[in-house]
């Protein structure tokens, strides 16, 4: 059935009562009287536990309190009616004194009347099954049984230890089986007291069943996601498979793992730039979007090179190194490749060209200032402040002249108190080759600089030194100037296909060797983010990560979500072969969660990531999705 629509329906009728019942302002609200004022208020029951129960397709449960006041002459009197109760969460909705709960959590009740105040605790919690379409509930009994030993099926995906957001759709669980005759399955999701949820379905096969031949995938309605999100507030979720056969023989059961959601939802427009796909035709690069406030699961092609402004004759109709506005209004872009260096500025609501310019060597990278009227180009080493008008007018070139190397990957933060950089000098090789286009920074480090919101401000700041045997490069400033994330590759690592553009171990420019890395504003010694990166060497080109936009809290840290493109296998529908670069790049997403004080994280703080669903439409024939940037809102298309 479909189950969890209610919960939403239910949240969003009734916000408008979420905070209780005002005061009658016709009275005194019970405040003061024949008793004189109110010295003490009770509210009762002070700590509750409630089960929710199905309710059409969702879940709901009811508490009713009472409150008492005790007045200055020693009286008390039940006065329910007229006290206002209420709750910050917007999930637990009031009608006069009693509660009515859709989402699974521990939650603060608070009673007021007359300026005085009495607090409880609402536990809400779920027991409850549920079946996915197609399922035989005469199935259900075999997958309750005593397992098999021997049978061990392993979960691929989600990642153990992953954060979710809560707006990802749908639920992907990837588990291979122990057994080809295991074709239904029992998802179990748990979190200490308040969660037990059992998940019938049958086994959907992998979208590539010559590499996966054995794998059982389960989609989960992505509005469940909210209770699990009620849930992990409080401890992790234990996600559990069971896999049996339809008679209930060769029943298996996985070992657990430790995944969790957060109720920070993902925000605003991800644009990431996608190589065709071996079905695509239409074209051979492009410019996908995702909007995170509309539809979370399906990303859209926003500009194919088909339809961007022709190139001059003898160059590739191919277009690449976006950027765009933080308010998402303006996309820039090189067009014909980095060698050429052609740029383009579009109108993203109509999508039109505001600004084209031909000339050789004229731009590759780009990065705007908070408002969008200023941006800092990059061409062959050279960075450049110029206007985003359609003269693209230059304010000053040859930024930070005392660098006496050459700059590459600027990125201007969104508050636009800094700028990030980084400086290399190019080999004899790649000045033999010609690739000092300042796509490949090989031996790179990270500056930054001070800026006023339309201009930088000099000296910059060595922020990540060079350091022997890596390359350090494409730094992105969070969205409240706290923190640096960047890539660092390492020499020492596998080199990219032979004579590739782009083939060294650590030219920064799709490194196999990539891992992100975290470090603060102000310096200090960085922080890799091993379980965002999947190990301290996966070998998996973690590369180009990017910031949302906002941020959350989460168990009382600041949360942030950083969005990557990454070789890692896509659980049990797309394969991936650590060391190579042969294998499509995905985006994928990971949490960070650092302290809300302020301080500096004394560990990784990032999780293990997350898949973006939907981003190809045939996994047989996969797109490479790269360098996703984000932006605080998805421009509607006139």
């Amino acid at each position: 059935m479909d189950l969890f629509r209610l919960a939403a329906v239910v949240g969003a009728a009734t916000l408008a009562c979420a905070c209780g019942r005002p005061h009658d302002p016709g009275g005194d609200g019970g405040g003061s009287g024949a008793h004189g004022a109110v010295t003490a208020l009770a509210i009762s029951p002070g700590s509750a536990t409630i089960e929710l129960a199905p309710v059409g397709a969702g879940y709901t449960a009811m508490e009713t309190y009472q409150v008492v006041a005790t007045y200055a002459d020693g009286a008390s009197e039940d006065v329910s009616a007229t006290a206002v109760v209420s709750a910050v969460d917007p999930s637990i909705a009031f009608a006069g004194p009693t509660a009515t709960a859709t989402v699974v959590g521990e939650y603060p009740i608070s009673a007021e009347l007359a300026g005085t105040f009495a607090s409880a605790t609402l536990d809400v919690a779920l027991d409850a099954s549920a079946t996915g379409s197609g399922f035989d509930p005469g199935a259900g009994s075999g997958l309750d049984g005593t397992p098999v030993g021997g049978q061990l099926p392993s979960i691929a995906y989600p990642l153990d230890g992953a954060l979710f957001p809560v707006n990802i759709a749908p639920i992907e669980v990837h588990v291979q089986k122990s057994d080809a005759s295991q074709t239904v399955a029992r998802i179990s999701l748990t979190s200490g007291d308040l969660l037990a949820f059992h998940y019938y379905a049958p086994c959907a096969p992998s979208p590539n069943p010559a590499q996966f031949p054995d794998a059982c995938i389960v989609d989960i309605s992505g509005a469940f996601a909210s209770q699990l999100a009620g849930a992990s507030a409080l401890a992790d979720v234990q996600l559990q498979v069971r896999l049996a056969a339809a008679d209930g023989s060769m029943l298996g059961e996985s070992t657990p793992i430790a995944v969790a959601w957060a109720g920070t939802a993902l925000t605003g427009g991800l644009y990431y730039w996608t190589t065709a796909g071996a079905n695509d035709t239409a074209f051979n690069t492009a410019i996908a979007r995702y909007d995170f406030d509309g539809d979370a699961s399906q990303p859209s092609i926003y500009l194919s090179s088909a339809d961007a402004p022709a190139v001059p004759n003898g160059q590739p109709q191919c277009i690449g190194c976006h950027s765009l506005s933080p308010d998402g209004k303006q996309l820039a872009f090189s067009m014909g490749g980095s060698l050429p260096g052609y740029y383009a500025l579009y109108d993203v609501a109509t999508r039109t060209a505001t600004a084209t310019n031909f000339t050789d060597k004229f731009a590759n990278m780009s990065t705007f200032s908070p408002d969008g009227s200023r941006a800092i180009t990059m061409a062959y080493g050279d960075l450049t402040l110029r206007t985003t008008d359609a003269s693209l007018t230059t304010v000053r070139d040859g930024l930070f002249p005392q660098i006496a190397e050459q700059k590459s990957h600027p990125f201007w933060s969104p508050q636009g108190n800094h700028l990030a950089f980084v400086s290399w000098t190019p080999t004899a090789a790649d000045q033999q080759a010609g690739q000092v286009t300042g796509d490949m920074v090989q031996g790179a480090q990270i500056w930054i600089a001070s800026s006023t919101g339309s201009d930088v401000s000099e000296p910059a700041t060595l922020l990540v030194p060079r350091a022997d045997g890596v390359t350090s490069y494409y730094p992105a400033i969070s969205d409240d100037d706290r923190f640096v994330v960047f890539d660092q590759s390492s020499c020492s690592g596998p080199a990219n296909t032979p004579g590739g553009w782009g083939g060294g171990a650590c030219d920064g420019y799709n490194d196999i060797s990539a891992t992100l890395q975290l470090i603060g504003v102000g310096g200090g010694t960085p922080i890799a983010l091993a379980k965002a990166n999947g190990g301290a060497a996966p070998l998996t080109t973690n590369s180009w990560p990017r910031w949302s936009p906002d941020h959350g809290t989460f168990r009382g840290q600041r949360l942030y979500w950083v969005a990557f493109s990454s070789r890692r296998p896509y659980g049990l529908s797309l394969a991936s072969g650590a060391g190579v670069d042969t294998t499509k790049p995905q985006l994928w997403f990971a949490a960070i969660a650092v302290p809300d004080d302020g301080s500096a994280p004394a560990a990784d703080p990032s999780f293990a990531p997350v898949w973006l669903p939907g981003q190809d439409p045939d996994l047989t024939g996969p797109r490479g999705n790269h360098t996703p940037v984000w932006t605080s809102k998805a421009i509607s298309i006139e």
